[in-house]
């Protein structure tokens, strides 16, 4: 693979130590065990130095994890999200009591609702907007938030995903397909393909800040032109491939743990 210049990668910053968050008794996020490699460490403290994770986990309750996980199963499963009655009888809750538990969740940034508050358009990874990142998982086609979700969907579910995407510079296709239950990354091409990783982010919102600048690159001849553009020149980290996926299992391999969502 190509050599990325130096000048090119932001200095890393004093990012902290790892941190980790109980989601449900016996399941940790993010799944440190994943992360094989410093430049996948240090992308994904700059996540969650950027984001705030605290404000995402701290005091994460089993009425928003039961909310939460129902969204992220109907996504995987129809790659819909669920419409507010259904939401409430697969939880056990009426409508008025889920109300709350949504607004909590958009808050922590761990859904993306839209202006009525009342219908959900995304539970990361999983979007209804198209982003250009397409994940294959049996029938179904899932649109995910950006690469390194995209990357990070088959650990999740717990099954072998393609991944369709295009190059942020050129708009030649991209394309990866994970093995071990998506727990490892078996092919992808262009060989040369990278993701960068920005720190943008703006509003309580990584959907429309954050999201937007992880994407692939067919190169980093590419990544470097893109980067030089005007509207470009954030800070942030490029990853190799397999490092991206690396940051995806991390942060997505926990989410369904124990939950069992079927192919």
């Amino acid at each position: 693979m190509a050599s990325y210049p130096a000048h090119d990668i932001s200095a890393r910053p004093d990012l902290g130590a790892r941190v980790e968050f109980e989601i449900r008794p016996g399941v940790v996020f993010p799944d440190w065990q994943a992360i094989r490699s410093e430049a996948a460490e240090t992308a994904l403290l700059m996540i969650f130095r950027v984001m705030g994770i605290e404000r995402r986990w701290n005091h994460y309750r089993p009425d928003l994890d039961r909310v939460r996980t129902a969204i992220l199963q109907s996504f995987a499963e129809t790659a819909r999200a669920p419409a507010l009655p259904r939401l409430a009888t697969v939880t056990g809750m009426t409508q008025n009591e889920v109300l709350p538990i949504l607004d909590e969740l958009k808050d922590r940034d761990l859904v993306v609702l839209d202006d009525s508050g009342r219908t959900i358009t995304g539970a990361y990874p999983f979007t209804e907007h198209d982003t250009g990142h397409n994940v294959h998982h049996g029938r179904r086609v899932l649109r995910a938030m950006c690469a390194v979700d995209a990357l990070g969907i088959g650990a999740m579910v717990g099954n072998d995903v393609t991944i369709e995407s295009r190059c942020r510079t050129c708009g030649a296709p991209v394309h990866a397909e994970t093995g071990d239950r998506g727990t490892t990354l078996k092919s992808w091409s262009p060989k040369d393909a990278v993701v960068w990783v920005g720190d943008h982010y703006d509003g309580g919102c990584g959907a429309t800040s954050l999201c937007t600048t992880i994407a692939f690159f067919c190169g980093d001849a590419h990544l470097r032109s893109w980067r030089e553009s005007s509207e470009s020149g954030a800070p942030g980290h490029r990853l190799s491939a397999e490092e991206a996926h690396q940051v995806g299992c991390a942060v997505f391999g926990p989410m369904l743990r124990r939950i069992g969502v079927e192919a």
